[in-house]
């Protein structure tokens, strides 16, 4: 038996005014867009991966360069801090410094425990900052400046030395304000350092390294009438997230502060749409890495590598994404293409030359995605799943040593990394991703003993893509 439903007078008001509500809602005036100041100090930390190569000669010696180092398997941990301000609803400009710390080894371009260079201990730089903002609480920025490395390691006979170096450093970044006061970004930075010259100059190093970290950050409130608040710019069918050419470049007497009628005028951006298929393409700035062991030689337990070479490369993805409230689910297949080259050193009687050994030129990958979204048009997240690097063994090294059967090798392994992608039009985003790509399998070849020699490639990459949304 069904009871009667039966409303007091008071429900039965709450039941009217919830169905006269919506209705009302449609002659009210627009709520009054979010304002946005990016004005002001602030302080963060951060933390991230390394990839560390330095550049190795003998002057006079007629040998090719050698490249040395490593994927560091630790994080890297850090702070910053700076001010930013904000010159109109476009763009944001500011000074910022950076302190990292770090333990990053380089090894070997001879072997055993004698390698001069290596290891380095810190990257602090202190850069001038631009950003575009492609919405209120979203910036795309890039910073160069000065910046300052920390290495050691020994020389001569035995000597320790600690040098601190000199080098310029770029970085680009995405940066969101998911509070009024907090931010979290993801950045990407490359450091080129002086030449380091060790043993009377007969001896040179040019280190580089390439650092992806996420880090987030606090700002302080400005002081009141300073920046120009970036305030919504209307809805999507209307206006697109990124600005024309005429509100970028305003005439000199245009006023680029939103009158009160313009901004009683402005709605608020409508969310982005993540549920469907998205593709599109990145570039990609590549680290890789062999290791590579002889089980006659070498340190204890035979490493001789790892070896390294920095590229850059590019490629494509394709996935589906399923949007739950601030949740973000996914999977993507693609492809990084590149063009790594690998140098050994090898000789006798105190002379040394630097043989190519090895080529890496691809990854391709299957990963699922998941992800949350610190503001309605920008999403963190992370990915992981199954991979494929090609590998392939110089030929002409490996007969030269011992008689091998060599080729294109593929290393099955996985993928796994984070990202942030935020859109700057209706159907088009733009993400950047630091991935790294691991496979436990070894490859074995021959020397003077049979299977004297084992490498195993691994991959820590940088990319920064488009992505069009259907």
């Amino acid at each position: 038996m069904v009871r009667p439903l039966r409303l007091t007078g008071l429900s039965a008001l709450l039941a009217f005014a919830g169905m006269a509500l919506p209705a009302r809602a449609e002659l009210l005036p627009p709520a009054p867009p979010a304002v946005v100041n990016w004005t002001g100090f602030y302080l963060g930390g951060d933390v991230g991966a390394i990839f560390n190569d330095a550049r190795f000669v003998r002057p006079g010696s007629g040998l090719q360069e050698i490249s040395i180092g490593t994927i560091d398997g630790r994080p890297t941990y850090g702070m910053y801090g700076g001010f930013n301000y904000q010159l109109s609803p476009w763009w944001v400009v500011g000074i910022e410094g950076n302190l990292n710390w770090l333990s990053a080894a380089y090894y070997r371009e001879l072997g055993s425990a004698i390698d001069f260079l290596q290891e380095a201990h810190f990257v602090d730089s202190v850069a001038v900052r631009g950003g575009l903002l492609l919405r209120p609480d979203t910036m795309i920025y890039g910073k160069v400046g000065p910046a300052w490395i920390g290495v050691s390691g020994i020389q001569g006979f035995g000597t320790p030395f600690q040098q601190t170096l000199l080098g310029v450093q770029g970085a680009v970044g995405i940066e969101a304000m998911v509070t009024p006061n907090v931010s979290v970004r993801g950045e990407i930075s490359y450091t080129y350092a002086d030449q380091l010259s060790l043993n009377s100059g007969t001896d040179l190093y040019r280190p580089a390294f390439l650092m992806m970290q996420l880090g987030a950050s606090y700002k302080f409130d400005p002081p009141a009438g300073w920046g120009v608040p970036a305030a919504s710019r209307g809805p999507l069918s209307a206006i697109p997230y990124l600005p024309s050419l005429a509100s970028l470049f305003p005439a000199p007497s245009a006023s680029p502060i939103l009158t009160k009628a313009e901004r009683g005028a402005a709605v608020a951006d409508p969310a982005p749409r993540w549920t469907g298929i998205e593709f599109g393409g990145f570039v990609s700035a590549n680290a890789n890495q062999v290791r590579y062991t002889d089980t006659l030689g070498g340190t204890p337990g035979g490493l001789l590598g790892p070896f390294t070479d920095f590229t850059v490369g590019g490629g494509w993805f394709v996935g589906a994404n399923y949007q739950f409230e601030r949740l973000v689910v996914g999977i993507e297949g693609s492809g990084n293409y590149e063009n790594a080259n690998f140098n050994t050193a090898a000789g006798s009687g105190g002379v040394v030359n630097f043989y190519h050994f090895a080529n890496m030129d691809r990854v391709l990958a299957l990963t699922g995605r998941l992800g949350w979204l610190m503001t309605p048009g920008t999403l963190l997240y992370g990915k992981a799943g199954p991979a494929v690097m090609r590998f392939t063994p110089d030929g002409n090294f490996w007969n030269a040593v011992a008689p091998n059967s060599v080729g294109g090798t593929g290393f099955a392994g996985y993928e796994a990394g984070i990202g942030i992608e935020t859109y700057l039009l209706q159907n088009l985003s733009l993400r950047f991703e630091a991935l790294y790509v691991h496979s436990g399998q070894t490859l074995v070849l021959n020397g003077v003993v049979p299977n004297e020699f084992t490498l195993q490639p691994s991959i820590l990459s940088a990319t920064l893509g488009l992505a069009l949304h259907l």
